[in-house]
């Protein structure tokens, strides 16, 4: 086969390459609406609240905050809505300070468990459904040992959010958005 055609081959099979790729990653993004977002897009209740994020400030920077509702409070929180955020959590600080707590939002039901491996302060959370009602609540002892070695806390049903605060912060009652 001459040179030129061989190349002409070549060239062809690159395009068909380039064009399945296309396919491929267009395929991915109009089954997942928020691909790339980093937002999960939960609906309900909470949904209002998550609709308003602004940025967060020091020492939360890259992450999102929102004024969020628990029962008759507001309160400001940091939101770990991506998968690195929600493993960062409140590692390594000393609470959700300037916040009120720290918001961990799922795409969909969890039942994974929380750890303080690095959490040097005692914390509270709650676990909520996606409508916002709470379906349990557990009080969380620092530990300074790798994760493995730390006790895991765990939800007694599954859960779409999970909102930690300072051990004795943590208000009863549903998730919402704050009142305008």
């Amino acid at each position: 086969m001459p040179p030129h055609i061989r190349w002409a081959w070549v060239g062809v099979g690159i395009a068909l390459l380039g064009v399945v790729a296309w396919f491929v990653v267009t395929s991915i993004a109009l089954d997942d609406d928020d691909a790339g977002s980093g937002v999960a897009r939960p609906n309900g209740p909470v949904a209002g609240a998550l609709a308003d994020a602004e940025a967060a400030v020091s020492p939360f920077t890259g992450l999102t905050e929102v004024a969020l509702g628990v029962d008759d409070d507001c309160l400001r929180v940091a939101v770990a809505d991506e998968v690195a955020e929600r493993v960062q959590g409140l590692r390594t600080r000393r609470g959700p300070a300037p916040y009120d707590g720290m918001l961990f939002v799922f795409d969909g039901e969890s039942d994974g468990t929380f750890t303080m491996s690095g959490v040097p302060v005692a914390l509270d959370i709650g676990f909520y459904g996606a409508d916002g009602e709470p379906v349990s609540r557990r009080r969380m002892e620092p530990c300074a040992d790798d994760e493995a070695s730390c006790p895991a806390y765990a939800s007694d049903e599954p859960y779409v959010y999970a909102l930690e605060t300072e051990a004795g912060a943590l208000p009863g009652g549903a998730l919402h958005a704050c009142p305008s």
